[in-house]
């Protein structure tokens, strides 16, 4: 299977988890000192939930990441997916000290009961125009 060979391959610095609650999940996040997203997705929940628990991302320079990160605020960028280029963004990392709270407040922005209640403002105005 994928995981016994992805087992095989790691080092001992390395645990597989296996599915967690989010309980368990922001617990971590909390723990950790990046997220570090180096794939491209088109929202990516894991870095608004990292930051949700306080926790910066590190995250490659597209897609969602370009959304829902703040260079130099709640994590940092990097443009190309390798070696190298994330190597480098660990280490920009390592100058900057980010704010709990500021994580928090750009989650926040991508909260449930945001897009509730921007989804019922805007319904309620497209029903006023009809």
């Amino acid at each position: 299977s994928q995981e016994r060979k992805l087992k095989a391959m790691a080092k001992d610095n390395v645990r597989f988890r296996g599915e967690l609650t989010e309980r368990e999940l922001a617990d971590y996040y909390r723990k950790c000192a990046a997220l570090i997203f180096p794939q491209e997705e088109d929202f990516g929940i894991a870095a608004v939930e990292a930051q949700a628990a306080g926790a910066p991302v590190i995250a490659f320079k597209a897609g969602g990441a370009l959304d829902t990160v703040v260079d130099g605020q709640t994590g940092v960028f990097f443009e190309k997916q390798t070696v190298p280029a994330l190597a480098q963004a660990v280490k920009n990392f390592g100058k900057i000290s980010f704010d709990a709270k500021i994580l928090r407040e750009n989650a926040e922005r991508f909260s449930k009961e945001r897009f509730k209640k921007e989804f019922r403002a805007l319904v309620a105005e497209i029903d006023g125009k009809l």
